[in-house]
């Protein structure tokens, strides 16, 4: 089993279409600052409650993470698919990719 890294565009439909799970495991400051993606909901990975967190959301439903350019989002991934989510993905370069194509941000 295992994620599928995605490029901003195909996310976009995804997200638009389904019923998903969409995190932003940036931090509060650094989603503040830059932005995020509409309908994200964050969960830092740095916290110490990110498994506690992850573990609560529905592993039947699709999931898909993000962050600044897809290092922790990997991470993320990882550890979803190690707790038994069944559709993980992430979006290819993060959030730089998805701003970069020009998809909207919400401030």
């Amino acid at each position: 089993m295992s994620y599928k890294s995605e490029s901003p565009e195909k996310i976009q439909a995804l997200i638009s279409e389904k019923d998903v799970n969409f995190i932003d495991v940036r931090s509060q400051q650094e989603r503040n600052s830059d932005g995020y993606i509409a309908g994200s909901t964050d969960i830092d990975i740095r916290s110490p409650d990110f498994d506690q967190k992850l573990n609560a959301l529905d592993k039947n439903k699709i999931i898909v993470f993000y962050c600044r350019a897809g290092n922790r989002s990997a991470t993320a991934s990882q550890k979803a698919n190690n707790a038994g989510f069944k559709d993980v993905y992430m979006i290819e370069g993060g959030i730089t990719a998805w701003k970069s194509r020009k998809l909207p941000i919400e401030k």
